[in-house]
């Protein structure tokens, strides 16, 4: 691999510059570690915990919460079949807005990208940190009683409540049995010294079963392959990722890292009309296409990042697409509706 190489020739560099006083492991160390190609594998947790967080942007309570001694690497992937399948079909309502043809069209969670949430992945839930307004997020997911067909189909709330003096919700989705939490609180707390509170709105909850709408609209879901899942599922684990050494950001609504020329992505009919976005396709093969941030390549290299990407990706570019690969999975990324 390119990285591979990079970092060995930097690593005999900085040993050549230390007249070979410095161990050649040492020194490609410190040449990963420059290059964004730290072996996160071979970490302990308590050296993982502050590299997740340089990308993730999360408290070192949150990132702590996630990752242990059975993690695998940063812990963005590692989670439960139920989990991981959730998050595939979350995908689906994040990444997907101003299109109104498709059966997730109207899940209406595309507009969340304006709350700037910061995703804490974990094992066994799916942490979404919303300071600014945690309930206002909940109402773009929820499904309320007499409602109609708005909400991601099978989401309900199970418990509301307060920690560290912010308010959170927890919502169980019944078809996967899958946990998200969306908390105003930055450590992601679960639960901690909880005062359980009634939910502001009239969401459904727990105790009411799929209705027959909602199960129209999931068996209209293209089937999603296993690696597909992966891939599908690392997007929103990778929401709002910010690459440490400012290469790339993975931001729906802005450029993180305040870059020349991400502006022109702030096109007028996008600023006018909100940012286009289609993620569709079945089986093996998708495609993500839209107007507005990020740009592709930085989905892609986010995607298949040394330390931050999902494990065994790798993309290639075919002029304008990215095509990011997974086993027999692909993704392709590209600028505009096609």
């Amino acid at each position: 691999m390119t990285v591979d190489r990079d970092i060995t020739t930097l690593a005999r560099r900085i040993r050549h510059e230390s007249g070979d006083v410095v161990p050649f492991h040492q020194a490609r160390l410190t040449a990963a570690r420059e290059l964004g190609g730290l072996p996160v594998h071979t970490m302990a947790p308590a050296e993982r915990i502050p590299l997740r967080v340089q990308y993730t942007g999360e408290s070192n309570a949150a990132a702590r919460s996630a990752i242990s001694s059975d993690t695998h690497g940063l812990g963005l992937d590692h989670c439960s079949e139920d989990q991981r399948a959730f998050r595939a079909l979350l995908a689906l309502a994040l990444f997907n807005g101003n299109v109104y043809s498709g059966p997730t069209a109207k899940w209406n969670y595309a507009v969340v990208a304006s709350y700037d949430p910061v995703m804490s992945p974990r094992q066994d839930e799916l942490v979404m940190v919303a300071e600014r307004a945690p309930e206002n997020v909940a109402t773009r997911l929820l499904a309320t009683e007499g409602g109609g067909s708005r909400g991601v189909p099978g989401l309900r709330h199970e418990v509301s409540y307060t920690c560290h003096g912010q308010r959170s919700l927890c919502l169980r989705h019944l078809p996967t049995g899958a946990l998200l939490m969306i908390t105003g609180d930055p450590a992601g707390c679960r639960r901690g010294k909880k005062r359980s509170r009634g939910p502001l709105h009239p969401y459904l909850t727990v105790d009411h079963g799929l209705t027959a709408h909602e199960r129209r609209v999931l068996a209209a879901v293209p089937p999603i392959s296993v690696d597909a899942t992966t891939l599908l599922a690392g997007l929103v684990s990778r929401y709002n990722l910010v690459d440490r050494r400012g290469h790339w950001a993975t931001s729906l609504s802005w450029d993180p890292l305040e870059r020349s020329g991400t502006e022109r992505r702030r096109e007028p009919e996008v600023m006018r009309h909100g940012a286009v976005r289609q993620l569709w396709g079945a089986g093996d093969s998708w495609a993500f296409r839209w107007t507005g941030y990020p740009e592709p390549r930085d989905l892609a290299l986010a995607l298949s990042h040394r330390e931050a990407g999902v494990k065994g990706a790798g993309f290639t570019r075919h002029g304008d697409t990215y095509r990011v690969a997974l086993g027999t999975a692909s993704l392709e990324l590209c600028d505009g509706m096609g």
